[in-house]
């Protein structure tokens, strides 16, 4: 069986490049990649003679001028199609293509031309449960929404309905595409996994109460709601850090409680040890999405034995055990928020979420790999 990858991302980077990059690993070590076909990728031990870049950005002025690709808003799109159309291409002769919605529906086509399967990889839910998750949130705090384009979701609704298999990260998600009416037989759950060697407990250096999110610092994450509990709690001797790139789309919300409460926001950053060590400092991490696939760092901070709160639209809610692990709570709910913080504020001995490397031992990198070539042995 030969298997072709396909990523628009920076293969071996971090995101959907590091997943992708795990999911060649198991390939690989199974005897069946063929071919991998991203837009750039990092030196990794995948060999450079099966991997082709697609670098876009030269490509497409060709068609359509950058400045007015950006200005009508179809840069995303252009951007998709180019990279599909090329990578469609390059599966030829393979058994099996695997990619991320947004990227397969040349390949689909192909593929069923040449009598190949296709798996759809999904890491986030359906396109129309985050349109409409993004949507209110937009209008809740008066940002102006880029909503997703209508050839947009045809594209990523072709590709979950004409495909052979659907793979996602958590039962939330797959729930939010029975939903929108597709197979349930074709959604197969794969857990992403987590490096329980890099994210390991580690003794902390201070007695501060302190609360850490880690993530992309916007609406969908949830900060707003975060924010606005952390006006309302006040806490003495307490600090909030806020971990990652800030969005345009939560600018706004930042200016707003910056002048209401005190709080840190830190770069993002792809150093590993730095996350583990701020994750080992925290009193609880919290991650207020009000929608997310999954959302490894919740996973990395339970490796780190660290509370975790989160909420019932994220795909890691499937792993918390809520009152054990950390909180569950429901999304765009700041008055929850408070209430669980305020609760670990007072009892800062307690041992919620001191067994959550156990909870995630069994999340491992082989055994998300083992559970795509599950998927792919049901296809043949």
């Amino acid at each position: 069986m030969k298997v072709a990858l396909q990523v628009a991302a920076n293969f071996g980077g971090t995101g959907l490049g590091y997943i992708s990059y795990q999911a060649a690993l198991g390939i690989r070590n199974a005897g069946m990649l063929a071919r991998v076909t991203c837009t750039s990728h990092e030196k990794t031990d995948i060999c450079d003679d099966i991997i082709t870049d697609v670098p876009s950005v030269g490509a497409l002025s060709l068609i359509v001028p950058r400045r007015i690709a950006n200005r009508l808003g179809t840069d995303g799109l252009l951007r998709q199609n180019y990279f599909g159309f090329v990578a469609s291409r390059k599966c030829r002769g393979c058994d099996i293509v695997h990619g991320y919605t947004g990227q397969m529906l040349e390949t689909i086509r192909a593929a069923k031309r040449s009598g190949a399967h296709c798996v759809v990889d999904r890491p986030n839910t359906h396109v129309n449960f985050l349109k409409r998750a993004l949507e209110s949130e937009h209008k809740k705090y008066g940002v102006s929404f880029a909503p997703y384009r209508a050839s947009q979701i045809r594209r990523e609704t072709e590709e979950l309905r004409d495909c052979d298999a659907i793979v996602t990260c958590s039962e939330f998600a797959r729930q939010t595409m029975i939903t929108e009416g597709l197979d349930e037989e074709k959604i197969h759950v794969v857990p992403y996994g987590v490096d329980l060697d890099l994210f390991t407990p580690q003794p902390r250096d201070d007695d501060v109460f302190r609360v850490v999110f880690v993530g992309l610092i916007c609406l969908r994450k949830g900060v707003q709601y975060l924010l606005e509990a952390w006006e309302h709690l006040a806490l003495q001797d307490a600090e909030l850090i806020l971990r990652g790139h800030l969005l345009d789309d939560a600018v706004g919300v930042i200016n707003h409680y910056r002048k209401r409460c005190r709080f840190a926001i830190r770069p993002h950053t792809d150093n590993m040890e730095d996350l583990r060590r701020l994750y080992n400092s925290a009193s609880i991490c919290v991650f207020p999405s009000v929608e997310d696939g999954f959302g490894m760092v919740v996973t990395e901070a339970m490796a780190c034995n660290r509370p975790v709160l989160v909420t019932e639209h994220m795909g890691a809610a499937d792993i918390v055990v809520d009152g054990v692990d950390g909180f569950i709570v429901p999304p765009a709910n700041a008055e929850t928020i408070k209430e669980r913080i305020h609760y670990l504020y007072q009892n800062r001995s307690s041992s919620l979420g001191r067994h959550g490397r156990e909870r995630v031992a069994g999340l491992t990198w082989d055994a998300y790999r083992a559970g795509l070539l599950s998927v792919y042995e049901k296809l043949t």
